[in-house]
């Protein structure tokens, strides 16, 4: 997506948008809010680049995926005794 096609996306004008680009300001806040929603990050993201729900999710998801690969592999022992106990 080019600059001017996401200032249209957000309801502003691609000048508006390339002069905060070019002359590093600070959009309005309904504006700077249009940008961090259609970026799916928060505003404490969008202006200072931490954001700590976000981490904290990220987070949630590793912790997440480790779960799920342990079940996996539960399952897949378990598969395995099923085959001795009665073969297929």
């Amino acid at each position: 997506m080019t600059h001017a096609q996401f200032a249209e996306h957000i309801g502003i004008s691609p000048n508006t948008f390339r002069n905060w680009i070019h002359y590093n300001r600070v959009p309005e806040l309904t504006a700077a809010y249009e940008i961090a929603y259609s970026l799916g990050v928060s505003l404490e993201y969008l202006l200072g680049g931490k954001d700590r729900d976000m981490a904290e999710m990220r987070l949630r998801e590793v912790e997440a995926r480790k779960a799920a690969a342990k079940i996996q592999k539960m399952l897949g022992e378990i598969q395995k005794q099923l085959k001795v106990i009665r073969p297929l």
